[in-house]
């Protein structure tokens, strides 16, 4: 596919539970090639368009596009070999080694020679090698994510053509070092073709992993489109509520939120 054909592609989704609308006419593509993040408040409505978009959740209105095809007419296992989703609700299966966990990402290309092959792979390039035969249950928090990130990697890893990764707060667990380690191969596999979509909460990584940017809020897409463009801080400072500030220093720059007593 193309680069500039998007491979998922949300068009005017509508979700309600209740009386509470969740998502409201949410307009998104996923390109090949690119690194887009979702960022937004709590409970914007980022994991439902999430879950939406991936074919979890089944919208009021709308249609989601997978490669041209609605994803409601993919058998589970052909959309999983299209499509990785890597949710905040992992859970770690039980009395199995890393390597057999990240094994999993390959369940739905039936028997292959070279699962076991993919899945050190993945775990190499994630620098969890050392970590193999240890049981998924004596994992810390930041391990297991890291562990669920390789194995949904290895779940798009192969195909005949690009895959598309959305990731639900892949990074929330990890210390500084392993988030930047993380979303740099994120980034890195966007740059071999895949699409990436990642649901991002911290404005400094947002900015300097991501291509574009969509920031979500109350349901809605506010605005989207390059990250240089969106990551300004009063467009950040009046959706969040706070202000929102840059530092440059040395040719870097970084976004900064203040408290309400700071600023007045």
């Amino acid at each position: 596919m193309s680069k500039n054909v998007p491979s998922l592609v949300a068009e005017e989704i509508t979700l309600s539970r209740e009386t509470r609308r969740i998502l409201d006419g949410v307009s998104l593509a996923v390109t090949p090639g690119k690194f887009m993040a979702v960022i937004g408040p709590n409970g914007a409505g980022k994991s439902t368009l999430l879950s939406v978009m991936s074919g979890l959740f089944k919208a009021g209105s709308g249609q989601v596009m997978l490669n041209g095809r609605a994803i409601s007419d993919y058998r589970p296992s052909e959309r999983a070999r299209h499509c990785a989703v890597m949710r905040q609700d992992n859970a770690r299966p039980s009395g199995m080694t890393v390597l057999e966990a990240v094994e999993l990402g390959r369940l739905a290309y039936g028997a292959e020679e070279d699962v076991r092959s993919v899945a050190w792979e993945m775990l190499q390039q994630m620098n969890l090698s050392d970590l193999a035969g240890r049981d998924c249950s004596r994992l810390s928090g930041g391990e297991w994510q890291r562990v669920a990130f390789a194995r949904t990697v290895a779940q798009i890893s192969g195909g005949e053509t690009a895959g598309v990764l959305l990731l639900d707060e892949p990074v929330s667990s990890l210390d500084p070092s392993h988030q930047h380690q993380l979303l740099g191969e994120a980034r890195r596999l966007a740059r071999a073709g895949h699409g990436v979509l990642a649901i991002l909460h911290d404005l400094n990584l947002t900015a300097h992993y991501a291509d574009e940017v969509a920031l979500l809020a109350a349901g809605r897409i506010h605005s989207s489109g390059p990250a240089s463009e969106i990551m300004q801080p009063a467009v950040l400072s009046e959706i969040y509520g706070c202000r929102v500030t840059e530092i440059r220093e040395g040719g870097q720059r970084a976004l900064v939120s203040l408290s309400a007593e700071r600023t007045r």
